[in-house]
C-alpha cells in the first residue's frame, strides 16, 4: 500500500486525539517518512531472502559441479602419473639402445680401421708385385735378346 502525506496528516490528527499531541509528535518522528529506495517492505525482504536461498542452492550446485571437476581431474593426474612412468621406462629402454648404438658404432669403427690397413697393405702388394713381374718380364726380355 502506498501512502502519501494526505494519508500521514490524517493519521497525525486522529493520533492527536486519540493520545494527545505529544505522544502522537514522538510516534510521528518514528514513522517519518523515507524515499522508497531507502525503505523495504516486508515483501521485499522476503524476495531477498528468496533470492538468497536461490543463490544458495545454486552454489550448492556449484559446489557439487566443482567436486565432481576435482574428482575427474584426480583421475587424470593419476593417469598422466601413469603415463609419466611409462615414459620413463621407454626412455630407459631408449638409453639401453643407444648405448649398444654407440658400441656397434666402435666395432664398426674397428672394422674400418683394419679394412683400411688391409687396403694399403693390399696396395702395396699389387704394387710391388707389378713392379716385380715387370722388373722379370723386362729381365727375360732383354735376356732373350741377349741370347739372339
Amino acid at each position: 500500500m502506498q501512502l502519501d502525506e494526505q494519508d500521514r496528516q490524517s493519521l497525525r490528527e486522529r493520533l492527536e486525539e486519540v493520545l494527545g499531541s505529544q505522544p502522537t509528535g514522538v510516534l510521528m518522528d518514528l514513522l517519518e517518512t523515507h524515499p522508497d529506495n531507502e525503505l523495504a517492505r516486508r515483501s521485499d525482504v522476503l524476495a531477498i531472502g528468496a533470492k538468497l536461498n536461490g543463490i544458495d542452492v545454486r552454489l550448492e550446485g556449484i559446489d557439487v559441479r566443482l567436486e565432481g571437476i576435482d574428482v575427474r581431474l584426480e583421475g587424470i593426474d593419476v593417469r598422466l602419473d601413469r603415463i609419466e612412468g611409462r615414459m620413463d621406462g621407454i626412455e630407459g629402454r631408449m638409453d639401453g639402445i643407444d648405448a649398444r648404438m654407440d658400441a656397434f658404432d666402435r666395432r664398426i669403427e674397428g672394422v674400418e680401421t683394419r679394412l683400411t690397413l688391409q687396403s694399403a697393405v693390399l696396395t702395396k702388394t699389387v704394387v710391388f708385385t707389378g713392379i716385380a713381374t715387370a722388373t722379370s718380364s723386362w729381365g727375360l726380355l732383354f735376356g732373350a735378346m741377349a741370347f739372339a
